[in-house]
């Protein structure tokens, strides 16, 4: 499979586009193309997620046992009291969080809809190989990671590194790379933390003690180098910083687009694809189409025959439709970032032996996505459950 990430202006925002064998399978809106004028120019003042605070206490919600945590004055998040183990930087005699409390949080999740941002006590910093923990004294191993002498090396090489309080997560680009650069990242990363753990206390409320880094830096995280063949750019301010960003020979995968006849976008067809993602309706080779609602409670996704008609065999027919159908939803997933409860309303079938065929094939597409995406069930109805992880806000919303 070949890979490429194309970013480039379109519709007033700086796009970032992976696409796979040339198809576009991921869209991320990095910023308003206005702000290219500035050397930091992927930076959004708003984005909060990842951010460390010194928060204050706002207000505690007994019936729902949790608080709301002020980050920045006006800017309120929401703050579990049962799920996190609570940093407290005032002089305190018990653990009972109470109005007016400081204490040391990062923002796990972006405002969604109408929910605040939730932010939590357990601490991480992020790098391409190890994410290094404070609040959660395990060393885990990412999901994709193969169960082998390899990984358990990699893990039992950090477990000797923890002190005490502090954990990691050895993440999916470990694997490709030396045990000696695993271990590098991870003590860059825990010196870090717990420096910053050990000032927080020196620190008024509101104080935020560690920023992530550029939307761009956090885009090469998100995917694997390695298995990227290039990385093209019309934007001499992104080209300048991606070559800041990487190291070594992944230095040589970034390319300047220089304009010509078309733009960059439109050499891939990003306007083309823009149009379908901003529409509800999807149509397949085949002649069918999907319909994608993205309501305030679930996503709603139905597979309809449309123009994708065969009279001698119905049942085979609908399950081929089905299964291209669910090629293409689990690529729109990935594409809108779409989150939370997924119901999808395939095309009826009769037998069992088809509807466990188009569900094996389903989950097999879902494995690609990057983030969590789960198969919960079939319905009597012959509705297909998903959930998948909430982490940004879905491509609707950021536009």
């Amino acid at each position: 499979m070949t890979k490429e990430l194309v970013i480039t202006n379109y519709e007033n925002r700086i796009c970032a586009c992976l696409y796979e064998d040339s198809q576009l399978m991921e869209l991320q809106v990095l910023t308003k193309a206005s702000n290219t004028n500035s050397q930091n120019q992927t930076t959004n003042d708003s984005d909060i997620l990842g951010s460390i605070y010194v928060a204050k206490v706002q207000n505690v919600v007994k019936n729902l046992d949790a608080a709301f945590v002020e980050i920045q004055p006006g800017l309120v998040c929401y703050y579990s009291l049962k799920e996190n183990h609570h940093h407290f930087l005032n002089p305190k005699n018990t653990d009972k969080v109470v109005i007016g409390d400081e204490l040391l949080v990062q923002v796990t999740k972006e405002a969604i809809k109408t929910k605040a941002p939730l932010a939590g006590s357990e601490l991480q910093l992020t790098g391409n190989l190890v994410i290094v923990t404070y609040g959660n004294g395990n060393v885990g191993i990412s999901n994709k990671l193969p169960k082998d002498e390899k990984t358990q090396e990699m893990k039992a090489s950090i477990e000797t590194k923890l002190p005490e309080g502090y954990g990691a997560i050895i993440r999916t680009n470990a694997y490709e790379s030396s045990i000696e650069a695993l271990e590098q990242e991870f003590d860059r990363l825990l010196q870090k933390l717990f420096h910053i753990v050990e000032q927080a206390k020196f620190h008024k409320a509101y104080s935020c003690l560690y920023q992530e880094r550029s939307p761009l830096a956090k885009l090469l995280d998100d995917y694997n180098n390695k298995d990227l063949v290039r990385i093209i750019t019309d934007i001499p301010e992104i080209q300048e910083e991606l070559t800041e960003l990487l190291s070594g020979d992944e230095k040589n995968k970034v390319e300047h687009f220089q304009p010509g006849l078309q733009p960059l976008y439109a050499i891939y067809r990003l306007d083309r694809d823009w149009k379908e993602l901003t529409g509800k309706r999807v149509w397949l080779k085949s002649g069918a189409y999907l319909v994608i609602e993205q309501t305030e409670a679930m996503v709603v996704i139905d597979v309809n025959t449309g123009k994708s008609v065969n009279k001698k065999n119905r049942e085979e027919h609908f399950l081929k439709v089905n299964q291209e159908a669910a090629t293409e939803i689990a690529r729109q997933l990935r594409l809108r970032n779409l989150s939370g409860i997924i119901l999808i309303d395939f095309i009826d079938m009769e037998k069992l032996e088809h509807k466990e065929r188009l569900v094996d094939h389903l989950c097999k597409e879902l494995q690609k996505d990057r983030i969590q995406t789960n198969y919960i069930d079939m319905t009597r109805l012959n509705l297909v459950e998903l959930t998948r992880k909430k982490v940004r806000k879905s491509l609707g919303e950021v536009l």
